[in-house]
């Protein structure tokens, strides 16, 4: 669900857009200040050009979104405004070029003069409004308290009294702290101003009773698991959550991170995937997966040859994996190793070693006793054709196969085998509330670079800010990681190597593990294994 300054914001912005392309218009048709030459009379405003107003202003509104205008930094930030402006006039500028291009219709404009002078008069009103007038509004509702916003701070350690000192004296900030909620310190303590109003365990209550708004958590001592788990508790309150946390230090790079009063935070607005979302998710999976099935049918042909020349053995691979809500499905991909079942003994034994050392790794990864950089598989039976396949992932073509029958998605979180699901922590299980996916947010944006919790992270991410729009964007993130296999896990590793990421990482580990046993003295009513 949109908020109410984006939804005013992308109204201002049709507002203006239709502002400067009617005048665009104006001038060149209707005014008489323009003759072309004497080419062009005077003349009523063409209404049979209306459909090129309305394909540019949806061309304008879906870049904008992607280009992040309609976030809070956007508005209080006017170097970033018109930085990020001229990149998206220029965008959308090549894109409805393109789109003139290939339609070749009556009913699009094509006068240069009238276009350009469209996206000149609109980009110097634009820019007018949005990095001037709307700041000064916005700060005008700030000051009178019209957009304030009653927040609660969980954490009234340093973390959150820094937070709390820096929002009470920043004039800009739209956070009216309340108060804070903290399992340490007894309620009525007074910290930066304000009291703790009571601990975790009451969190409902205190957040009901003093009407809070938008809740900041600023708590790093605690678990990753206990940390989604207090997140949900304020999700179900129906308030909205700013996380400021070290423990999503790693991966808010590769989130989309917003800025609110100089504070930058991971931001969750409480909403599910109603029937409608689910539904066009849905029809677009179908669709999707039947026209790229269709368009790859020759690079399926070659392929398999190339597959069936290179080693003995089956084309496709098939494997028991975990999709929605823990169920398991037959997932299909190219084979890319040799075939163990034609093999001889000492090479079944060989495979069956070096799928045990790869379970012992993934119950290492999973469980975090080795970090991402250290995510590799056992190479020795990849064939040639196989190590080129999985390096630009061209080996999990056949599972639009899967979502063509509906047990997977185009995009998002990525299933599991059976053995690693074993192996997951309770809060994991949550990246299981959708359908897995082809392509995902950690696939195109992290790859190999990042833990498996901050994997499980930015699956949350994308489930908790699903929308057409990010699909689309994480769609075409995928064709670049494809083609550049940026982030491949094919490099092969020896075990000397996998033993010593174990010791690289038992000091980390070990304060880790006083960071959660600390944690789960003070959040005992949250999940913290």
């Amino acid at each position: 669900m949109l908020s109410k300054h984006k939804i005013c914001m992308a109204i201002l912005d049709v507002l203006l857009i239709f502002a400067g392309f009617h005048s665009a218009f104006w001038f060149v048709f209707a005014s008489g200040l323009y003759n072309g030459g004497g080419g062009v009379p005077q003349q009523r405003f063409p209404t049979y050009y209306a459909p090129s107003i309305v394909l540019i202003t949806v061309i304008f509104l879906i870049v904008f979104q992607l280009e992040g205008l309609y976030k809070y930094q956007a508005i209080t930030n006017p170097i970033h405004q018109l930085q990020s402006l001229l990149k998206c006039y220029l965008r959308c500028l090549a894109a409805f070029m393109v789109i003139v291009f290939f339609l070749k219709t009556e009913y699009i404009a094509t006068s240069r003069l009238t276009i350009g002078l469209g996206f000149l008069i609109s980009f110097m009103l634009m820019v007018l409004a949005r990095t001037l007038i709307v700041p000064k509004l916005f700060y005008f509702l700030v000051r009178t308290g019209r957009v304030r916003k009653r927040t609660l701070i969980i954490g009234a350690g340093r973390h959150g009294s820094k937070i709390c000192s820096y929002l009470e004296h920043n004039p800009k900030s739209y956070f009216e702290v309340v108060g804070f909620v903290d399992d340490f310190k007894k309620a009525g303590t007074v910290v930066c101003g304000h009291e703790v109003l009571g601990n975790s365990y009451e969190l409902e209550h205190i957040i009901l009773k003093h009407k809070i708004k938008e809740i900041i958590l600023a708590i790093n001592n605690i678990g990753k698991g206990a940390l989604i788990a207090l997140i949900d508790r304020c999700k179900g309150a129906g308030v909205v959550i700013h996380v400021v946390s070290d423990l999503f230090s790693k991966v808010v790079e590769k989130m989309e991170a917003e800025e609110f009063s100089g504070l930058v935070t991971y931001r969750i607005v409480p909403r599910q995937m109603g029937i409608i979302q689910r539904t066009v998710k849905r029809a677009v999976d179908l669709l999707g997966s039947a026209i790229l099935l269709t368009l790859f049918s020759p690079f399926f042909l070659i392929i398999a040859l190339a597959i069936k020349w290179d080693s003995e053995g089956p084309v496709f691979y098939k494997s028991q994996v975990v999709g929605q809500g823990g169920k398991p499905f037959v997932a299909y991909k190219f084979r890319s190793m040799l075939n163990h079942q034609s093999a001889n003994e000492e090479e079944r034994q060989k495979y069956e070693a070096g799928k045990k050392r790869h379970l012992q790794f993934m119950e290492s990864f999973i469980q975090g006793r080795i970090s991402g950089k250290y995510f590799v598989k056992d190479e020795s039976r990849v064939t040639r054709v196989g190590r080129f396949l999985r390096k630009h992932s061209l080996d999990e073509l056949p599972q639009l196969i899967n979502v063509f029958r509906g047990e997977m998605s185009l995009v998002g979180p990525r299933f599991c085998s059976i053995e690693e699901y074993q192996f997951y922590k309770p809060w994991h299980k949550r990246r299981l509330q959708v359908k897995p996916g082809i392509s995902g947010l950690w696939q195109v944006r992290a790859r190999s670079e990042v833990s498996y919790d901050d994997m499980v992270i930015l699956d949350l991410y994308y489930i908790e800010n699903y929308s057409l729009l990010f699909d689309l964007e994480i769609l075409l993130r995928t064709v670049s990681v494809v083609i550049t296999g940026k982030g491949s896990r094919i490099n092969r590793i020896s075990g000397g190597d996998f033993e010593q990421g174990e010791r690289d990482e038992q000091v980390s580990m070990q304060v880790d593990m006083n960071k959660s046993m600390v944690a789960s003295l003070s959040f005992k009513g949250v999940d913290n294994r």
